[in-house]
């Protein structure tokens, strides 16, 4: 499995696995899978309730509002389920940018935008020797847009957001965490989540410290415990 390395604002770079090629082929058959049924599905309603009807054009109209949602499926998945269609959940892969954070509803709309030349158009060709050739295995709408496919892990929690359930009692020890940026705080929830079971303290040591000096922070808190603290920190000073 290839990797990526992408540099962050602490002088530390993060590593993602980029999926196996079979693997986005079973996300994408997943994916048209789905919408097969839907559209089986959606035939089966509307013969049934309008297959009677002597207004052919009330049949057509009929079919082609129910197509809507077909050819927004991937756009649409993309931006509620944070990078991911139902296939890529599946085979646990996302599309993020290449920062590693997540896409602007202006890339998501690119990839989209672009798919049927990846696809339809040039017949799977251009997609697919687009993945092949690019150094880190994109499509021609992820090179114009500026997004990577990811393998993610099958944990929910820190990698799916920086939001965290918080006691109603909690009290802040770090109000500067308001001056990171979205890209800062998710690298630090990025390092926790590939922090836990490894031998990555070393990394986890550097950004903490990165951190202190940027802030102006002066704490006996252990490297992982303090990056975790500035995510509960984070989260509670927002919603206040």
């Amino acid at each position: 499995m290839s990797t990526i390395r992408i540099p962050t604002s602490f002088n530390i770079d993060l590593e993602f696995d980029i999926p196996e090629f079979h693997r986005r082929l079973l996300a994408l058959f997943i994916d048209w899978s789905l919408i097969f049924l839907f559209w089986l599905l959606t035939k089966a309603v509307t013969v049934a309730v309008l297959g009677r009807s002597d207004d052919m054009d009330t049949v057509m109209i009929a079919m082609e509002i129910a197509g809507i949602p077909i050819l927004l499926y991937f756009l649409l998945s993309e931006i509620w389920m944070n990078g991911q269609s139902l296939g890529k959940k599946i085979m646990r892969i996302r599309v993020v940018n290449m920062n590693g954070g997540k896409p602007s509803l202006g890339q998501y709309f690119i990839r989209w935008l672009l798919r049927p030349v990846d696809f339809a158009i040039t017949f799977c060709l251009g997609g697919l020797l687009s993945v092949i050739f690019s150094k880190y295995s994109q499509r021609l709408g992820d090179l114009a847009a500026g997004t990577i496919l990811i393998s993610t892990n099958a944990r929910a929690g820190l990698e799916e957001t920086v939001f965290m359930e918080l006691a109603q009692d909690y009290v802040p020890q770090f109000p500067q965490v308001m001056r990171l940026s979205d890209r800062d705080l998710n690298t630090i929830r990025s390092l926790l989540e590939r922090s836990k079971g490894s031998d990555n303290f070393h990394i986890t040591a550097t950004a903490a410290e990165k951190i202190k000096a940027v802030l102006h922070i002066d704490t006996p808190l252990e490297p992982y415990d303090f990056l975790e603290t500035l995510l509960k920190d984070y989260n509670y000073i927002s919603v206040q």
